[in-house]
């Protein structure tokens, strides 16, 4: 799995999720939903990160 494509799963996961705590608060959508979807492509980031250099050093050895 790329980087590129883990860091699209956790944004998608982020905003999904965040929309749906919106929802069923009855709050407004848009904001919880960008927010989510911002954390959620930092978290994703952080990880696509730690596996790219983990691969990485695998394959030098």
């Amino acid at each position: 799995m790329s980087e590129k494509s883990i860091i699209a799963t956790f944004t998608l996961l982020g905003s999904l999720a965040s929309y749906y705590y919106a929802k069923a608060n009855e709050k407004d959508l848009a904001p919880y939903t960008m927010i989510g979807g911002f954390i959620g492509g930092f978290i994703g980031g952080f990880i696509g990160e730690l596996v790219y250099k983990s691969y990485n050093e695998n394959q030098n050895k």
